[in-house]
Parts: C-alpha cells; structure tokens; sequence
C-alpha cells in the first residue's frame, strides 16, 4: 500500500485486490501471536474480525499496540506463530536483518508473510511519463521512480529464501479505470527530480494525453500486480 505513490490513488486502484482477505487466508491454519509489522489497519481489522481467537499484535513506529522497529522487534524469540510485512520491506534499509528479524521472534514452523508490488506494476504509468518527455524533446528520459524496486514481488522467492523454508509467491493481478486527476497525482508523486523540461509542461501533457483516453475510454486503465509471499521458520 509509500508510502507517497499510494497515497493519491490508494483507495481506487487497490480495492480490486484483496489484500486483507487473501492474509487471512494463508492463516487459516495459524493458531497464536500474530505480529503485523508496520501495522496496517485494514488487514489487523479485517484480522481480528475473522478471527477474533489469534492475538493479533501491531508493531510500529507509532499508532500502533507495540511502539517498535521492524530491524529490532520488542518480542521474545520465538513468541510469534505468524508475522505480517505488509508492503514494508521496500522501505527498510537492511533486508537481510529485517528478516533474520522476523525469524527469531518466530517459532519453528511459524509463517513470514510478506506483500509487494512487482515491477510491472502500474506499468502504463511508465508509458505515459516516456511518451510525454519524448513529446517534450527529452531524448533520454530519465526513469521513472519506483518505490518498489528495492523489493519488488519479482524477487522475493530470492531473499526469503535466505531466511526461511517453503517459500511461495502468490502474484495478485486486476486492472482498474481511474479518472484523470487520479492519474496525473500518480505521476507527479513518481517524477524523478531532473527531467530536463519544468514539471508544468510534462504536466501538461500527461494530461491531455490522460483526458485523450479517459474521453474515448471512460477511464485511464492502470495494471496492478501485486502479491504476497510466505516462507515458513526452520523447526
């Protein structure tokens, strides 16, 4: 869910997918402490809803039952029979002690579950930010920002594997059309610092050809390809 990119279109292009429910379905057989690091609202409410007889703990910086930081957990070793990442390991400094992390206050055969967005996410954005600097002269346009790119979905088999047995990525797929403000704020929250051309005129162009396709089409379509991926704690 970066939390800067998300924030502009948060609500319309992740609805589609299920985030919240498809978590509680991989703890299905999980029975216990659950730690959500970052402590997002919607899966620990959807959580303690479905299944009100798991001790669903929010770990974070603030907002949260546990103040605390994902590389240094206020738990005991071994305390947890789950722990949650949602969207979080993009932003941290050091994944590698971030999981070794979630591994000690696991207990053997506890499950990590971890959520990112791949690298093809949102890729129509990509397109539109190429087209419109080539349209402004820029013959190089520099890439796009991506928050995701330090842990993409793409490899998380990788650097789970690391850490933790049994891994599993589950990619989570849906296409949904967005008015053009949604699109343009998308952008802008994306556009690397140097472009060569003022924002005012990239803006400028990304908007007609924004409103070029919401008025044929209805609705600027993005592509999301999001997912989750577990790994299960050595016994």
């Amino acid at each position: 869910m970066t939390e800067t990119r998300e924030d502009p279109l948060d609500r319309a292009y992740r609805e589609p997918v299920d985030l919240p429910g498809k978590t509680v379905e991989l703890l299905t057989d999980v029975t216990g402490v659950v730690v959500d690091v970052g402590g997002d609202r919607r899966i620990g409410r959807r959580l303690r809803q479905s299944r009100p007889d798991l001790t669903v703990v929010a770990v974070d910086r603030a907002r949260a039952d546990v103040a605390g930081e994902a590389c240094a957990l206020p738990l005991r070793s071994g305390r947890a029979a789950a722990v949650l990442a949602p969207h979080l390991l993009r932003a941290v400094a050091d994944i590698d002690a971030v999981l070794a992390e979630f591994a000690r206050v696991l207990a053997p055969g506890g499950l990590v579950v971890v959520s990112a967005n791949a690298l093809g996410d949102l890729r129509e954005l990509r397109a539109l930010w190429w087209a419109a600097a080539r349209d402004c002269g820029v013959v190089d346009p520099p890439p796009f920002l991506d928050a995701d790119e330090s842990f993409p979905l793409d490899h998380a088999q990788a650097w789970l594997s690391r850490h933790f047995g049994e891994v599993t990525v589950t990619p989570l797929r849906s296409t949904v059309a967005v008015p053009a403000e949604a699109a343009l704020a998308l952008v802008a929250s994306s556009r690397p610092e140097e472009t060569d051309v003022t924002w005012e005129l990239l803006a400028s162009i990304v908007e007609r050809r924004v409103r070029d396709v919401v008025a044929a089409e209805g609705g600027f379509t993005l592509t999301t390809i999001t997912g989750v991926a577990t790994g299960v704690r050595a016994g």
